[in-house]
């Protein structure tokens, strides 16, 4: 037996100081070397540890059921709860709106009450229901005897006079010996004008118990629901019910932690380990959770194991202990490349280009931290790329020219067509230096080119003074005449805010114009293979530009074609304009000025 042992601990040292430097490293199967070298070590110790994780396992799969049925019953309470809750408060408003004439100046309040216990006698988790004026004082309630009147939630009816529902802390009624929330709604007039409030007190332990009555672990285990803080709201004893267990270790920890368990002494002083889950508190105010609690006696769920534990217990410990040893040894040296390669990965999902591996060696991990080295240094020149081409031209462009061949061809397809233009700009530059007219284009188009891309749009090209855009381009953009209505809108929306400053500079305001037409045009690169420009060509592009030129005339700022107007639904407010024959045209169109999405006036 000492020469097994003796073998073994040797083995085992090479194997730690082999991982401590990473020797098999230097090999170009590596990592296979280690992971072969690790198995075979723990294959002469594989028949104690099986043994003991089975029995562990097998303890875990038992606490782990515990915990999922206490989850299961936990999500059922709260769905229970907020159902009911939510099926409460809806009744309520729907009792509130009936109500409400009788809040009025001779209301029939008699009659009110007597609805109110018809409700009461209908529902009987309705324990009494009352009504309150807009003065807070109790007007109507279901409670026949005077002397038993409830007494209103002040809370509740303060939420409720300033048009808020509202649902109480639980509490134990002592005149119905159960435990209660009161739920409270607005009552409201037929302007919506608070007048008044209705409130009962809904049997909040009834729920809980339909759901805990059939709720069982193990043999002897049952379910309690305990409150924020810490009273019994439901147990299969009711005389329990309302008993405070806030001091429980369980309870305690409950405060601290969603889920979790305690081994601590339980009523009756016998040491149980308490299961716990927080559940969703459905109250209005100070909303802390609610407790699922549960006590188990282990040595009942552990008794089919326990023969088994006290055989393994003596032979597997020292066993446990060396294979706890190679098991760290093994991550050890596996796990630091890997979390290198996984935070420079993850660096690079998050968009930052900077970190780099930097793995030295000959193995598995040294390859790929090469790879992903060039490979970062790849995406760099990409973004570079993409970044100094996309300054130049639209980025939806550049990313289609990016990711294939160039085709000079050209693809024929429907889009909408926008052109704007600054009016009198020639005559406002002729006042300014050639600086001031930069800088004045630069914070205008910025504003401009932004209403155009919220609305994914593509910038064709700057036009002096002027842009044209197209809607439709790229991708499947059914909608595009919609979107470029909107961001026309949305342009003169921008334009209100720039004069607003210009205005408060001292500057005259400007006006522009904007065109908009719907055709069928190329979309491609034009040019030659020396020189190209991505672009739409096509008469439908002529006819945009004309038609922006138009509201100079008509003193319009936004004018479509019916083309365009055919394809938009009721969603905008257009009026007819005229009907005209633009230049080196032949046939006439109609055009509209388009005033603002349909129900609002911009």
């Amino acid at each position: 037996m000492a020469v097994p042992l003796a073998a073994g601990a040797a083995v085992i040292g090479l194997l730690l100081f082999a991982h401590s430097k990473r020797v098999f490293a230097r090999f170009p199967n590596g990592v296979f070397l280690s992971a072969a070298a690790t198995i075979v070590t723990v294959a002469l110790i594989s028949a104690a540890v099986i043994g003991t994780w089975g029995y562990e396992a097998a303890r875990q799969l038992m606490r782990a059921e515990l915990t999922v049925s206490l989850d299961s019953v936990a999500s059922v309470i709260e769905q229970q709860v907020s159902r009911e809750v939510r099926s409460g408060v809806e009744r309520l408003r729907g009792l509130a709106r009936a109500a409400a004439p009788a809040l009025a100046p001779a209301g029939d309040l008699k009659g009110l009450a007597g609805s109110l216990r018809a409700i009461q006698d209908f529902n009987p988790d309705y324990l009494e229901v009352d009504v309150i004026d807009a003065s807070g004082r109790l007007v109507a309630w279901s409670e026949e005897n005077a002397a038993a009147r409830p007494q209103p939630d002040r809370i509740g009816t303060a939420f409720n006079l300033e048009g808020r529902d509202f649902i109480s802390e639980p509490r134990r009624s002592d005149a119905y010996a159960r435990s209660v929330i009161y739920i409270g709604v607005p009552v409201r007039d037929a302007a919506g004008r608070v007048i008044g409030a209705l409130g009962t007190l809904f049997d909040l332990q009834t729920a809980l118990e339909t759901v805990i009555a059939s709720a069982r672990f193990n043999e002897s285990g049952y379910a309690v629901v305990v409150g924020a803080d810490g009273r019994i709201l439901a147990h299969p004893d009711r005389a329990r019910v309302g008993a405070d267990i806030s001091s429980y270790p369980a309870a305690i920890e409950g405060t601290r932690r969603a889920r979790g368990e305690v081994v601590a002494p339980n009523a009756a002083g016998e040491t149980r380990r308490f299961l716990f889950r927080q559940m969703q508190n459905p109250q209005s105010l100070d909303a802390r959770p609610w407790l699922l609690l549960t006590e188990i006696d282990e040595r009942e769920a552990l008794r089919p194991l326990a023969h088994l534990r006290d055989e393994l217990a003596a032979g597997v410990a020292v066993v446990v202990l060396l294979g706890l040893v190679v098991a760290w040894s093994a991550a050890r040296s596996l796990g630091r490349p890997i979390d290198m390669l996984a935070g420079v990965a993850h660096a690079v999902e998050e968009g930052d280009l900077t970190k780099t591996a930097h793995l030295k060696g000959r193995d598995d991990f040294a390859r790929l931290g090469s790879a992903l080295d060039n490979m970062i240094k790849g995406l760099r020149e990409r973004d570079r790329v993409k970044d100094v081409f996309g300054r130049y031209i639209a980025k939806q462009a550049a990313e289609r020219l990016l990711s294939g061949p160039l085709d000079l061809a050209g693809e024929a397809k429907r889009v909408t067509i926008v052109f704007s233009d600054i009016r009198g700009f020639t005559t406002m530059a002729e006042t300014m230096t050639p600086e001031q007219v930069v800088a004045f284009l630069n914070a205008y188009f910025s504003e401009m080119v932004d209403a155009v891309l919220e609305q994914e749009g593509m910038l064709d090209k700057f036009l002096g003074d002027g842009l044209m855009a197209v809607f439709g381009s790229f991708g499947d953009q059914p909608d595009h005449a919609r979107r470029a209505v909107l961001a026309s809108l949305r342009m003169k929306a921008l334009l209100a805010k720039i004069n607003g400053e210009r205005v408060s500079a001292g500057k005259a305001p400007i006006a522009i114009g904007i065109g908009i037409h719907t055709d069928e045009v190329i979309v491609g690169s034009i040019g030659s293979k020396q020189r190209l420009e991505f672009t739409h060509i096509g008469d439908g592009v002529n006819i945009a530009s004309r038609v922006q030129g138009l509201n100079k005339e008509y003193q319009t700022t936004i004018l479509i074609t019916g083309a365009t107007r055919d394809e938009l639904a009721d969603e905008f407010e257009t009026v007819p304009v005229a009907e005209v024959t633009l230049r080196g045209k032949t046939r006439s169109m109609p055009i509209y000025e388009v005033i603002s999405s349909a129900g609002r006036v911009d």
